[in-house]
């Protein structure tokens, strides 16, 4: 299975979102007091901002988008910290019916050498605690838990 990874075409649109959809539910019925089920994830505007800054990228089989994953670099500058210039993953997806086979641990090895490639010092994610196949894939590639957050709705 040859997956082939590249900057998405404007044509994408309709496809990455189906994908952006199936992700988006989960995040609804894991957190439906932060997500609300929409009909479209990405709007075209942004779409079409990520792919002329490229910050994202399509994962494909035989021509097929089969997941993507979005980020941005960012550089934290401050006086009391050491300098970073930090790739942050946004949003990763991989389309339910190829999960397991790669295409995912493809993605991440994509961004890591392109953050090497753009002299980043690190990648960060964040990653719903309910997501257990995500985060077994996170840690398989070599990502370590650094902070915790916690929340409570008033």
């Amino acid at each position: 299975m040859q997956i082939t990874i590249e900057i998405p075409k404007i044509k994408d649109f309709k496809k990455v979102n189906e994908l952006a959809k199936q992700v988006h539910e989960l995040h609804v019925n894991w957190r439906p007091d932060l997500f609300l089920s929409v009909d479209e994830v990405i709007s075209k505007e942004c779409f079409e901002e990520m792919i002329q800054v490229k910050q994202i990228f399509v994962a494909k089989i035989q021509d097929e988008i089969v997941g993507y994953i979005i980020f941005n670099i960012k550089e934290k500058n401050n006086p009391s910290m050491r300098y970073r210039k930090q790739l942050q993953i946004e949003a990763i997806c991989v389309d339910e019916k190829t999960r397991g086979k790669g295409i995912g641990t493809q993605l991440l090895k994509h961004i890591k050498q392109y953050g090497k490639e753009n002299d980043c010092t690190d990648i960060y994610l964040t990653v719903n605690e309910e997501n257990v196949s995500a985060i077994k894939m996170y840690e398989e590639f070599g990502f370590k838990v650094k902070s915790i957050a916690y929340s409570m709705q008033i």
